[in-house]
């Protein structure tokens, strides 16, 4: 398309191959390419054509193009299908995507084969057509299982018969269809099932006979179906009256059945798969033949049995008879729970088979059953009474016994014994006797326990006897207790101190110490015994009234009282008996309490420098008031870091203060001498004083010969790796040498605040500034002003020179490597990796990723260069080398799965402009195609999503760490979901997160139906703990994980457009509708075109354009200048325009006025007039006013009106401004008035100022100049 609408004329300029002009034609008006000839792939497979399109006009512009075209082969033979087998087997109720095998277990692999094809051909993709949905072919061309549940037993088929036709996914060619056989194989998935079994009525008798035959079937086949018999359970406990038969299933009786017996038989049938069933076998057991029952001689025995007979002894026999003569059983219905007795089965003979115990038990009363073969009986009762005989002890009850009784009471009740007897009469007669010995008596009949005499619980306060219980019988039988009896004391004594004095030491000022401990002794029971002091400092001591130990309140004084005595008593003895009080001293022991104190304070003292050593200072004197020695004697020594005890010394036994060295080598004209005085006791105590010195410094110097720094300031560079002791710069000290043996220091007294630098005086008696540690850090802090002072004698310094300045700049290094930043969210899944997803479907160039990395280093050590190394997958990809951005280079449609992931290095340097001083590293980075079946969709109900876009971090957050798999959001998106009819709803409030998954062990994006992913995600209870969390955190509701759900498409179909006789009436209408439309929009167009043009003529007429001229050359004798002349613009109607220029220099003309222009000389004096710039000796350059309207920076004192109409025909001179478009224009709005401008013997005049924007104004060629307004002078 050409801009002008030139007519353009279409051709091919080249081609490959060479005879692409035998096969294709182009149309020259039009560019309409058409083959002229049949092609084969025998030929070339592909035609790459450039066409070039020329503009016919005289320009002759001219574009080209590359038309690549494809020369497909003819589709003369279809798609041939090859499987592998075409007989298949599966396991039925096989889950989706199970492969179907073959019968050497190998699964069917279905090729797709096309004789059209040659071996370079690309091969077109396939889709397969099935006449069955129970199974599908999967992308690797693998037979699976497409449905579940498929079931071989009856009624279905157990064999699957259908057709595969394999068709070209994007054409219309198919094959001939290819039939397979899928055969189910058997699983044991039936259990077996047995028949519902009407009751059955067997006669009773002892006889083997058949009751029932139950039969059970199986739908499964072969082994599965084989099945065993059991009886699983028998009501009535006859589980051992009946066997079946494992096989066959046949019930039998196997022992004696009675007739009116019921038995419910549990049958069960197994498989051996372990899968059973069950029915119940109802068996009614009738009479038989027998009709007469057994009949005993009397209904009712009363039989008699001492409880002493011993076992298998005889009680009675019981007889019955059978009228029908049958053999008859005897046995115990009931009456015997506990097992006293038994009966013989044929002899009728009832014996003891325990021990009988009347106390427990006195009468027995049995039901005794007789039974014939035929199962008929009847029975009596037999009523059997036991004898007593004298078998029991007594048995004393309550035990134990234990009374108690206040001493000082006879004759007192204090408690009763009682026993029992289990027997009767005489046997249960019980008697009481107790020692003669003892204080107490018993009653022999009602067991009363009483005291013989007063008792006194001093001499015993417990007593211990035995009471005897005995029965009425001749063969008496005992029965013992042990009767205890507590003697209760009462109170009826007083304290008493068994020792009559206590001694104890105490160390002074010692309070709340423990003196000492005294003990009183209270003989009753109840010890009641309260501690006072009767005599005694009780402002001084205490005594705790319960355990008798005495405290100091307070710290007691040795200096004032070394001893103390206490009487100590109990407020219960309040008599003047031996052993009512006790007597306690405390002797004080002294302790070092108190330090020395000076007498005095010393005041200021003034010494001259010049004081000869020894002279005597002051003199101090320090006193102890402890009492005893060591502690009171006092020794003197000098303490403090300083260097007072360099220049003074101290008697240690007097306390005389002394000069110990010469002061005149120090600068210093004060001390501070700190004094101790401090005791030889133990602790040592002491006290320090001060002595201020003030020294007179007599040396004097003139200012001219002081000491003093040579500069006020210096600069230096230090690289920011430099090491401990780097010295940093040597300051000179004038005058130094001058006073060789003057003490000199120098020392840094500010801007050394992190102690990194020292100064100290060298060998040469100069300053040398030092970097005391090596840890400067230009990203840190870029310079130090370090202030240095001098110090000597007061009287040798210079003062305007003793202190200088040190500014320290850090010069940067390399010393820090690039550190790649990594997202925080997923840093223990990714160990320093970069996981990105792109569509399978991406186009040219779009962005992958971006890599971040940082450098603490600034400037050219911090700027970052970022390179993909190679890797797989790395020619797919450019990476932008100062953003890092990766960006794809080609499409993915053709990517084989082998490839996959994208796994390559990107490497960041730094000082990217330097070859050796620079730092590198290097991350992986892995990228995966994300195709739909990776794709999974998170649903948040009341969630837009807008807000939710925010969360999407925390999301993926929670996600990775329930799954532990590295998740990545796809995007964010309004909910959908597929109706029933198969459109597609949308919940505006709702979001869905469509998010993937990758491995972090194998780098590989996951599908959504991999098992990690349906074990971590998809199931259940991990989608419940995801989607907890994500609701916790978004604050909204999380309600699902589920795979993608979409619409199908509907099929698209190129449709070739026809126009018929029908429609092109109706688009002669709309063509015409167009062309209306259009040129009403060109007439409003043209209209508003037309009086912009008016009301720009209008303006132009108020302006004039002057032509720019170039420097002038003049003969070689006179001086060369550049001139510039100021533009004005002027309308252009024609080539002679400018001849009718009519310029109006009076001030009232406000477009241009010579006072506007002005000349700037080197002349010193004030240059004004009328002198020309031609005759001028001086170098002038003449200047436009500035553009700004208020601003009148130069007036134009002299303008040659002969310049004003020349034409520049000169050549360019190297003095010629490059920049044609930085002539300033006037401004025709110009407001006259500033002041004038000074000449310049320099370049000093040359001044840049802001550009005004004009645009507004209508004069578009004021926005093409130079952003500033220059002057220059040359």
């Amino acid at each position: 398309m050409d801009s002008i609408n030139a007519p353009i004329h279409y051709s091919f300029l080249s081609g490959n191959p060479p005879n692409y002009r035998d096969f294709f034609e182009i149309n020259p008006n039009t560019g309409a390419v058409k083959q002229i000839r049949a092609v084969d792939t025998t030929v070339t497979k592909k035609f790459d054509i450039i066409i070039k399109a020329v503009e016919v006009s005289e320009a002759k512009r001219s574009a080209t193009a590359k038309l690549t075209i494809t020369v497909k082969p003819v589709d003369s033979n279809p798609p041939v299908i090859t499987a592998s087998s075409i007989e298949g087997f599966v396991d039925e109720n096989a889950p989706i995507g199970t492969k179907v095998i073959d019968e050497s277990n190998n699964p069917i692999v279905l090729t797709v084969s096309d004789a059209d094809l040659g071996p370079d051909d690309p091969k077109p993709t396939y889709t397969f057509e099935l006449t069955t949905n129970f199974f599908a072919i999967d992308p690797s061309g693998v037979l699976v299982v497409n449905e579940e549940n498929l079931d071989r037993d009856p009624p279905s088929p157990g064999r699957f018969r259908f057709q595969v036709v394999a068709r070209e996914k994007t054409g219309v060619a198919a094959s001939s269809p290819l039939s397979f056989v899928v055969t189910l194989n058997d699983v044991n998935d039936n259990a077996p099932l047995l028949p519902m079994m009407a009751p059955i009525t067997v006669q009773a008798g002892e006889t083997k006979k058949q009751v029932a035959k139950v039969e059970a079937t199986d739908n499964d086949e072969g082994e599965n179906a084989e099945i065993t018999y059991s009886i699983y359970h028998v009501s009535n406990n006859g589980l051992h009256k009946f066997k079946i038969d494992p096989k066959t299933g046949v019930i039998e009786s196997v022992r004696k059945l009675n007739a009116g017996e019921q038995y419910s038989i549990t049958v069960q049938a197994t498989d051996k798969g372990g899968r059973y069933s069950q029915t119940i076998v109802e068996v009614n057991v009738i009479p038989g033949p027998n009709t007469r029952s057994p009949v005993f001689q009397q209904p009712v025995y009363e039989v008699q049995v001492s409880e002493g007979a011993s076992i298998n002894s005889t009680v009675a026999t019981i007889t019955a008879i059978d009228p029908e003569n049958d053999p008859v059983s005897y046995s115990i219905v009931s009456g015997n729970d506990l097992r006293q007795f038994a009966i013989g089965d044929k002899s009728g003979v009832i014996t003891v088979i325990r021990k009988l115990d009347r106390e427990d038990l006195t009468r027995y009363q049995l039901l005794i059953k007789a039974e014939d073969t035929g199962g008929l009986f009847s029975t009596a009762t037999v009523n059997i009474m036991v004898t007593d005989i004298n078998d029991k002890n007594p048995e004393f009850v309550g035990l134990p016994y234990e009374f108690s009784v206040k001493e000082g009471e006879a004759r007192k009740l204090i408690g009763r014994v009682h026993a029992e007897d289990a027997d009767e009469g005489i046997n249960a007669e019980i008697t009481y006797f107790a020692p003669d010995d003892i204080p107490f008596t018993v009653d022999p009949e009602t067991g009363d326990v009483l005291t013989k005499i007063v008792l006194d619980y001093e001499q015993n306060d417990e007593y211990k006897f035995v009471v005897t219980a005995r029965d009425g019988a001749p063969d008496y039988r005992l029965a013992t207790a042990t009767v205890t009896v507590k003697v209760i004391d009462v109170e009826d004594e007083v304290p008493v101190f068994h020792q009559s004095s206590y001694e104890a030491r105490v160390k002074e000022n010692v309070p709340d110490y423990n003196v000492i401990q005294v003990t009183a002794d209270d003989p009753d029971t109840k010890k009641q015994i309260t501690y006072m002091i009767k005599q005694g400092d009780t402002e001084l001591f205490s005594i705790d009234p319960k355990t008798g130990v005495i405290k100091t309140i307070r710290g007691l004084d040795y200096e004032s009282q070394s001893q103390h005595v206490l009487i100590v008593g109990t407020e219960e003895n309040t008599s003047d008996l031996p052993g009512s009080t006790t007597r306690v001293v405390v002797n004080v022991q002294d302790v070092n309490d108190i330090p020395p104190v000076f007498t005095s304070v010393p005041r200021p003292i003034t010494l001259d420098d010049d004081a000869p050593i020894g002279t005597t200072v002051i003199n101090l004197t320090a006193a102890d008031s402890d009492g005893t020695a060591p502690g009171n004697q006092v020794r003197y020594e000098i303490i403090g870091r300083g260097i007072a005890s360099k220049y003074f010394v101290i008697d240690p036994d007097t306390g005389v203060l002394r000069i110990r060295d010469d002061l005149r080598k120090e600068t210093d004209s004060e001390y501070q001498v700190d004094v101790r005085a401090y005791d030889m006791g133990d602790p040592q105590l002491s006290s320090v004083t001060t002595v201020p010195v003030y020294v007179r410094h007599v040396a004097t110097v003139p200012p001219e010969i002081g000491l003093g720094f040579a500069e006020n300031s210096y600069n230096v560079e230090v690289p920011e790796d430099a090491g401990d002791n780097t010295l940093i710069k040597i300051i000179t000290i004038i005058n130094s040498h001058a006073h060789d043996t003057t003490p000199l220091r120098c020392e840094i007294y500010s801007g050394n605040e992190d102690g990194l630098f020292e100064a100290n005086v060298t060998e040469e008696r100069n300053c040398a500034l030092r970097l005391k540690k090596g840890a400067l850090d230009y990203e840190t802090t870029e310079s130090y002003q370090i202030k240095i002072k001098l110090e000597s004698l007061s009287g040798l310094l210079n003062s305007g020179r003793n202190t200088t300045m040190v500014k320290i700049q850090v010069l940067d290094v390399n010393d820090n490597k690039p550190e790649f930043i990594f997202p925080e969210a997923s840093q223990e899944l990714s160990r320093g990796r970069y996981f990105a997803g792109i569509p399978r479907t991406a186009q040219f160039s779009s962005t992958v990723i971006q890599v971040k990395a940082h450098d603490k280093d600034n400037g050219k050590f911090g700027k970052l260069e970022y390179k993909i190394l190679e890797g797989r997958g790395s020619d797919y990809f450019a990476i932008d080398g100062y953003t890092g951005i990766i960006r794809t280079t080609v499409t993915f449609d053709h990517i084989d799965s082998s490839e996959l992931p994208f796994k390559f290095d990107v490497r960041v340097r730094d000082n990217p402009n330097s070859t050796d001083n620079y730092n590198s590293i290097v991350a992986p980075v892995i990228v995966n195609l994300i195709g739909e079946e990776n794709l999974m969709i998170l649903v948040v109900q009341d969630a837009a999503p807008d807000a939710l876009q925010k969360e999407t971090g925390k999301i993926a957050n929670i996600i990775e760490q329930k799954s532990g798999l590295l998740i990545g959001i796809d995007r964010v998106v309004m909910r959908k979901i597929l109706t029933k009819n198969g459109t597609v709803e949308t919940f505006p409030q709702d979001s869905d997160v469509w998010f993937y998954a990758v491995d972090p062990d194998t780098e590989a994006i996951l599908s959504r139906n991999s098992t990690r992913v349906m074990r971590s995600i998809m199931d259940k209870s991990a989608m419940s703990n995801i989607t907890f969390d994500v609701s916790t955190v978004v604050r909204a509701n999380a309600i699902d994980i589920h795979a993608p759900v979409m619409p199908p498409e509907p099929v698209r179909t190129q449709t070739a457009v026809a126009f018929s006789g029908e429609v092109f009436p109706y688009a002669l209408i709309i063509i015409a509708c167009v062309i209306l439309i259009l040129g009403i929009a060109g007439i409003i167009y043209i209209c508003v075109s037309w009086s912009k043009y008016k009301a720009y003529k209008e303006r132009m007429q108020r302006m004039y354009v002057m032509p720019r001229y170039d420097p002038v050359y003049v003969e070689p004798n006179l001086k060369e200048y550049e001139t510039q002349v100021l533009q004005m613009s002027v309308p252009v109607d024609d080539n002679d325009s400018c001849n009718d220029l009519q310029l109006d220099f009076s001030n009232k003309n406000h477009a241009f006025s010579l006072d506007n222009v002005s000349y700037i000389t080197k002349d010193h004096g004030d240059s004004t007039g009328q002198q020309s710039p031609v005759s001028s000796e001086a170098a002038t350059t003449a200047r436009a006013s500035s553009i700004a309207g208020n601003h009148g920076d130069t007036n134009i004192h002299s303008l040659r009106r002969s310049t004003l109409g020349r034409k520049n025909h000169g050549a360019s001179n190297t003095n010629t401004l490059n920049n044609r478009d930085a002539t300033p224009v006037l401004n025709p709005l110009y407001n006259h008035g500033g002041e004038l401008l000074s000449p310049s013997p320099s370049n000093d005049n040359v001044t840049f100022r802001e550009r005004k924007d004009y645009s507004h104004l209508g004069f578009t060629y004021l926005g093409e100049q130079s952003p500033v307004e220059t002057t220059t002078e040359l």
